[in-house]
């Protein structure tokens, strides 16, 4: 159950994946499929929830309901104000009689209706996010979506038989502020055999592929790019808010080093970025999300076989230090980051990207999924 398109979010689908590997028999309840179902593994049903509206009307609409549902007495309204902000209205009553033997839930506000229909299925919730301060730079998320999201933990997250979530930082606050354990499941991409590819040492080339967040401070990356020395290009492939890329191209625009490329399938991101020297991302800690975070991205860049480069994030540099794959700022500063880059040398990224040839071999979703698959075994006894 994702309220996103599971066949171009990474983390739903390697599940989905898994689990018809198992031979499971799979039904998706998800947005419509954007890219190409062919490359989507054979499911037996796609159940599919109409996309949200992008209109005013329908943004005002989804503010107007989420206020409704952090501040209702009663959790049956809480849920029905939910349903129509997410367009799931309807499909408690259409899988009332369905007997499922698991439900895998990737999204928050989809919790309630998988206890809606679980009819004894056992229940797996993947927390992509620490969900009370999934936006807390937002007021308006402090006032309206936070508390909504603390009622869906205390309520629902604690009574799934289990919780996986993406880094150590994470588990830990589960944990303390509501008594949830949970498993540590990464999100890694498949093996990729592939090549070191050595660095030209008057041209190192930089990348950074990812969503447009404007929390994530993407602008702080350029800054960085202007403080290194002409050895040093960046190019970024960005997916959405239009209106923050326009932002960033013309803060880069003096700078010929900063190109913005087309995004590309998800299917082609390692192949891709394989051909630049480092993976770069530099997230200051402004949020817990982005102080824990330890992203997509960073393991591709390990299955690309380049550098990383990141600034002292505790999830991310301790998988750095450990397999030697990359250089940690000393600071979460600009010029820290950029000192850190400077000193380096054709050799050192070159060292960076063997080690990166070691790590892809056991940060990969082949071991990965052995968690996921031992969880599954256990839960439901195949």
């Amino acid at each position: 159950m994702s309220l996103t398109d599971p066949s171009r979010d990474p983390r739903p689908r390697r599940i989905v994946e898994l689990c018809v590997s198992m031979g499971l028999a799979v039904d998706v309840l998800g947005l419509p499929f954007k890219g190409k179902e062919c490359a989507f593994p054979k499911i037996q049903r796609h159940l599919k929830l109409s996309p949200l509206g992008t209109g005013v009307q329908n943004k005002l609409l989804r503010r107007i309901w989420a206020l409704c549902a952090a501040v209702s007495p009663v959790e049956t309204l809480r849920c029905v104000f939910d349903s129509w902000r997410f367009n799931f209205k309807g499909w408690s009553k259409k899988l009332s009689d369905e007997s499922f033997d698991l439900i895998v839930i990737e999204d928050l506000q989809l919790l309630p209706l998988a206890f809606q229909i679980k009819n004894g299925a056992k229940l797996i919730f993947d927390a992509r996010e620490y969900y009370p301060k999934q936006n807390e730079e937002s007021p308006w998320f402090n006032f309206a979506e936070k508390p909504r999201r603390i009622q869906l933990c205390r309520k629902y997250m604690v009574r799934c038989d289990t919780v996986v979530t993406v880094s150590e930082g994470l588990r830990e606050a589960f944990k303390k502020e509501f008594g949830i354990s949970s498993v540590l499941y990464r999100s890694t991409p498949s093996y990729v055999d592939m090549p070191v590819r050595l660095t030209d040492k008057d041209h190192i080339k930089m990348v950074y592929h990812g969503a447009a967040n404007r929390n994530r401070q993407l602008e702080k990356l350029i800054e960085i790019l202007v403080l290194l020395d002409d050895r040093f290009s960046l190019d970024f492939f960005l997916v959405g808010s239009p209106g923050y890329q326009s932002e960033l191209k013309e803060l880069a625009s003096k700078d010929s080093r900063i190109r913005f490329m087309k995004p590309v399938a998800l299917d082609e991101i390692i192949p891709i970025i394989s051909k630049y020297d480092i993976g770069f991302f530099y997230y200051e800690p402004s949020t817990f999300n982005l102080k824990h975070c330890l992203p997509n991205k960073f393991f591709e860049y390990i299955q690309a076989r380049i550098m990383v480069a990141i600034g002292p994030s505790p999830d991310m540099a301790e998988l750095v230090k450990k397999y030697g794959c990359g250089v940690v700022s000393e600071s979460f500063s600009v010029e820290s980051m950029a000192e850190a880059l400077n000193g380096l040398s054709c050799e050192d990224i070159d060292r960076a990207k063997r080690c990166c040839d070691v790590a892809a071999k056991e940060l990969c979703f082949e071991e990965e999924s052995k968690i996921m698959r031992g969880i599954i075994q256990n839960l439901i006894g195949e």
